[in-house]
């Protein structure tokens, strides 16, 4: 058994977690919309968390890509999105109702790689920098049970303040519970991807896309 980390390493790590997933998301929220490219800057901040992760030997590497968990979890992952995915169109409709299913249909071609690339170019860094970095770093401050699937379900909501909407913040706390209490009873960050892709995927269809590009979308209508 790992002894547990002395107290000053501890609040190191509690200060860090606070300033990178707390103060810095409040910062980047500070400059217009668009004026950093969202991609570039989650891929950046994937990249540094994996080099941080690959340097620790207690690092459970299930969580990065691990598959082991798919077969076994397929089956709750399934039944949550027949019972969430409903409820989201149901908010999709009541907020955005002038782009509900307009992007599938009016731009079917760009949606069909919407649909491939988001799990790939944004789904995958986020799964690195919100579920197994927050979940491998701060273990020590929060744990394994549903005091981590709470914090780190936060923080990757509240990281969507970038968006300088209350609604996205919401919507992605409560998928941000889901995706990391995936993870953590499965231990597979690929059936934690797959459902996150799922979601990802599923807004975009329903419209909720707009508020990523919301003033260039908007002023085509």
């Amino acid at each position: 058994m790992t002894p547990p980390p002395p107290d000053s390493t501890r609040r190191r790590r509690g200060f860090e977690f606070v300033g990178f997933f707390w103060i810095l998301p409040i910062l980047v929220a500070a400059f217009p919309s668009g004026a950093l490219p969202p991609i570039p800057v989650l891929w950046a901040a994937a990249i540094a968390c994996l080099i941080l992760l690959r340097r620790d030997d207690r690092l459970d590497r299930r969580t990065l890509w691990g598959g082991a968990g798919v077969a076994a979890g397929i089956p709750g992952v399934l039944g949550r999105f027949l019972i969430f995915a409903p409820l989201l169109a149901g908010f999709a409709w009541l907020m955005e109702p002038e782009w509900f299913l307009k992007f599938p249909r009016d731009r079917t071609g760009a949606w069909a790689a919407v649909m491939v690339l988001y799990p790939l170019l944004s789904v995958v860094p986020q799964g690195i920098v919100f579920r197994t970095f927050v979940c491998h770093r701060y273990r020590s401050l929060f744990g394994n049970g549903v005091t981590m699937w709470l914090v780190a379900g936060t923080t990757f909501g509240f990281a969507h303040v970038v968006m300088h909407r209350w609604e996205p913040v919401m919507i992605t706390i409560i998928g941000g519970v889901i995706f990391t209490s995936t993870l953590l009873r499965r231990r597979s960050g690929l059936l934690a991807d797959l459902e996150h892709a799922m979601y990802g995927d599923l807004a975009f269809t329903l419209g909720l896309g707009v508020w990523i590009y919301s003033n260039a979308a908007r002023q085509s209508l």
